[in-house]
């Protein structure tokens, strides 16, 4: 029988500064998408009518939201692509892939903003609202 090499896995020690420089850019990100919605609550709370506009506020990030991780969603495919062909040094195609989804992206970003612009509808305007305060 073939006597195999043994190697040690990496303790959790070892492997938590490396997993933490990947992860805080993740953090940073999502909590400035949490701090989003607390602006926003903030902004609107003091309007008249504050439980309705909050309400709104909640539903139209909801509704953003979606649209968001929709749009990312099909940007993060290009990612293992991209990886694939620099990992196995076919530059070309790594470019080609990238070129695509920024093409694509380019593409994506009207009739995505146009379907977030549609949902405000022709009342939309908030220049009449009362001052707060």
């Amino acid at each position: 029988m073939p006597v195999l090499p043994t190697t040690s896995a990496p303790t959790l020690r070892q492997q938590f500064v490396p997993t933490l420089r990947l992860a805080l850019p993740l953090v940073f990100a999502e909590l400035g998408w949490m701090s989003m919605g607390v602006v926003d609550t903030i902004m609107v709370g003091r309007l008249p009518n504050s439980a309705i506009a909050i309400g709104a506020t909640g539903l139209g990030q909801s509704l953003y939201h979606c649209i968001a991780i929709f749009g990312g969603g099909l940007l993060l495919g290009m990612d293992t692509f991209v990886a694939q062909a620099y990992g196995r040094e076919d530059l070309h195609d790594a470019r080609r892939t990238f070129t695509n989804g920024a093409l694509l992206a380019c593409l994506l970003t009207p009739p995505l903003m146009l379907t977030v612009l549609s949902w405000a509808g022709p009342d939309a305007n908030v220049s009449d609202q009362p001052r707060a305060g």
